[in-house]
């Protein structure tokens, strides 16, 4: 399929997305499945997997303490786009720390504008709308992957 093919929030079965998905777009893509087929996709691609919480605790606990909300996404965006490869990002949960005031989905797409970016997704699907948390903690949320210009892999 074409990127022109897809509207905002695009859903993809991980059954029917191609390998070109991978190779030529420019938007994030945001994994709910990681099916084996997906994983050769990504490898095929040379996508370097990047875990930022560690990363991002080791700079920011250098930072001021009432600076680092200003800071969090910044820094967060200096350490993805830095080694200039195609990145699958992982272990990204400090984002959505209620104190960063972070709309992570936007974040990712901001980033893709620098670098070829997949999401492994921490949370869930349902119904359009990709969840972290439950509505019980504080650091929930919920976006409705139609005001995004992402492709979600199911």
């Amino acid at each position: 399929m074409k990127e022109s093919e897809y509207s905002l929030g695009a859903l993809i079965k991980s059954s029917q997305i191609s390998k070109d998905v991978f190779e030529k777009f420019t938007v994030p893509i945001v994994l709910c499945s990681f099916a084996p087929r997906i994983k050769r996709f990504i490898a095929d691609g040379k996508f370097e997997e990047l875990g930022l919480n560690k990363l991002l605790a080791e700079n920011l606990i250098k930072k001021d303490a009432g600076l680092r909300p200003q800071l969090a996404a910044d820094e967060a965006m200096k350490i993805i786009a830095s080694p200039q490869v195609p990145v699958l990002l992982t272990d990204y949960e400090m984002l959505f720390d209620p104190r960063y005031k972070i709309d992570v989905i936007k974040f990712f797409c901001e980033l893709s504008r620098r670098v070829k970016i997949i999401v492994k997704w921490c949370g869930r699907i349902d119904n359009n709308h990709l969840l972290y948390a439950t509505p019980a903690h504080e650091d929930f949320h919920s976006y409705n992957i139609e005001n995004y210009d992402i492709i979600c892999v199911i």
